[in-house]
């Protein structure tokens, strides 16, 4: 059992559209969903100074266009690099780590490939290979993800899922209104869900190569709050 008893694993992420940030939240609600304890966090907003202390580490880790690292992880890797920190540094860490990419770029998985390369010489003792989700297989990233994920359950002893669990009240009613595709009876800018706020959208900026030969649309947004 990697993970110990009465242990907390640590879940850190370095994610740049939104992707590992989405893996390393659900893994979260996994682990807990197996009895176990856990927390999730960008890389940069956890204590770097905390690192030692931590009994298993899991990152989960995009790669940015030609080899960038993550603006949310860019100041741990910094940190990482520091040659005051001793071999041993790490030495009580269990650790794993999967990275995020695209296959078509070069540097493919580079950022994942480095922290997991790092915390190595650091002294911190690999659970699990490295995972690797290519954005190009064909279910995207989950493919490799879902390759990764029954081993990373064996390495740290968890539990199996319970049999059956209790499906909560539904939060929401269906309604229905004769009308046509053409001319819906309730337009679809009229459509708020309840408590919410509708927002002003101030940004949209294609993140994304502007050409037919890139099939993903990856952009980002901002809002007035």
């Amino acid at each position: 059992d990697a993970s110990g008893a009465g242990s907390s694993i640590t879940i850190l992420y370095g994610s740049e559209t939104g992707n590992a940030e989405e893996q390393a939240k659900n893994l979260l609600m996994d682990i807990r969903a197996r009895g176990m304890k856990g927390t999730v966090s960008a890389m940069d907003d956890f204590e770097f100074d905390d690192l030692p202390s931590q009994k298993v580490l899991i990152l989960v880790v995009s790669t940015c266009g030609l080899g960038e690292y993550p603006q949310n992880c860019k100041r741990t890797w910094m940190k990482l690099q520091s040659q005051e920190l001793g071999m041993n540094y790490l030495s009580g860490v269990k650790f794993c780590v999967f990275g995020l990419g695209d296959s078509t770029y070069a540097q493919f998985c580079y950022a994942a490939a480095g922290f997991d390369v790092r915390l190595g010489e650091l002294g911190a003792h690999r659970l699990l290979q490295r995972g690797i989700g290519d954005d190009r297989d064909e279910d995207r990233y989950y493919t490799g993800w879902d390759n990764w994920l029954p081993e990373l359950w064996k390495v740290l002893g968890a539990p199996q899922l319970p049999l059956s669990r209790d499906v909560p009240a539904a939060c929401y009613r269906v309604t229905t209104s004769p009308g046509k595709v053409e001319s819906p009876p309730v337009p679809d800018d009229d459509i708020v869900p309840p408590g919410a706020t509708r927002l002003t959208l101030r940004t949209n900026k294609l993140l994304t190569p502007d050409d037919k030969a890139y099939d993903r649309d990856i952009r980002h947004y901002e809002f007035e709050i």
